[in-house]
């Protein structure tokens, strides 16, 4: 069952990038990512006060502003990019981009916490970045009148990659602190709510004609991917361990290229295929681990955890 909570999540996230291009004509990326994380951290607040008030977590007015600072770095910047790369291009190129970032928390703890990188995670670094270099350069259809800007859309998913590595990096003693769920639901809540004023103070609509589609798109958002999902990974994390967990993660490239090519009629070519494999093989530093420390297979205990 825990670890049915876990492929439950991956295969809910892996929906994110085709529901956020399936609504996108109907709600602007601002708003979009402003409602979704706004209702995403009220769902979880309930479950994020019961876990503080059973672990004893208190928050003074310093720490509360440390996690909205962290929810400006997480929704206003990292996700509101992610949304805008999925509004300008591929959905499926997004997810696969995103889900690398991974490899960019091993760049900035290398540089903001100096950990050091063996054999191994220097070597998964070298192979993934090859492999999203492979993936960029495969694409198709960077001139196609299918997409609104598809290298724009391409250079938003690799900074929301980047940058959603440096907040994970940089939430790390916060999560140790305070829990997952109470850091999570406070930030969401405050990068929501900052979203939507500096949306309207650039002009950015932020109501939405209540249709049903758009109503139950943004319940979705909200509710399911950024709200249960959330809960379910954790809970199945509860009791298995967070590497195998983390493994799971996995699946959301090979996922969210089938969703993309079933529901949105997105394709990728052979090239970006092949590059998708080496990033995949580059997440899963077990089999490196293994090469180059035959002997010693638990020389390192990086997590690949995404989130």
């Amino acid at each position: 069952m825990n670890h049915l909570f876990c492929l439950l999540a991956i295969l809910i996230w892996s929906s994110l990038e085709i529901t956020g291009k399936l609504v996108g004509a109907g709600i602007n990326p601002f708003a979009l990512t402003a409602w979704r994380f706004v209702i995403g951290g009220l769902a979880l607040m309930p479950f994020a006060l019961r876990q503080a008030a059973r672990k004893n977590h208190k928050l003074d007015k310093s720490s509360i502003l440390r996690i909205a600072s962290l929810g400006i770095l997480n929704v206003c910047v990292s996700m509101l990019l992610l949304q805008l790369s999925i509004f300008y291009g591929k959905a499926s190129l997004s997810a696969v981009i995103v889900s690398m970032n991974p490899l960019f928390v091993s760049v900035f703890a290398l540089l903001l916490l100096k950990e050091k990188l063996d054999k191994a995670q220097l070597f998964s670094l070298l192979l993934g970045f090859g492999g999203l270099l492979v993936i960029v350069l495969g694409e198709g259809e960077i001139g196609s009148d299918n997409y609104r800007n598809l290298p724009l859309g391409i250079g938003f998913a690799v900074m929301a990659s980047a940058i959603f590595g440096l907040y994970t990096v940089l939430t790390k003693s916060a999560v140790l602190r305070y829990g997952n769920l109470l850091t999570n639901s406070l930030s969401f809540i405050s990068g929501g709510a900052l979203l939507s004023i500096f949306s309207l103070a650039i002009d950015k609509e932020l109501l939405f004609k209540p249709s049903l589609s758009n109503l139950g798109f943004m319940a979705y958002l909200g509710l399911i991917i950024t709200g249960l999902a959330y809960l379910l990974y954790f809970e199945g994390m509860k009791r298995i361990s967070a590497a195998k967990a983390s493994g799971y993660f996995f699946l959301k490239h090979a996922v969210a290229v089938l969703l993309a090519f079933f529901i949105l009629g997105e394709t990728l070519t052979l090239l970006q295929l092949i590059g998708i494999t080496l990033v995949i093989f580059s997440l899963n530093r077990s089999w490196l681990i293994a090469l180059i420390y035959p002997s010693n297979p638990n020389k390192s205990g990086f997590s690949n955890q995404a989130i």
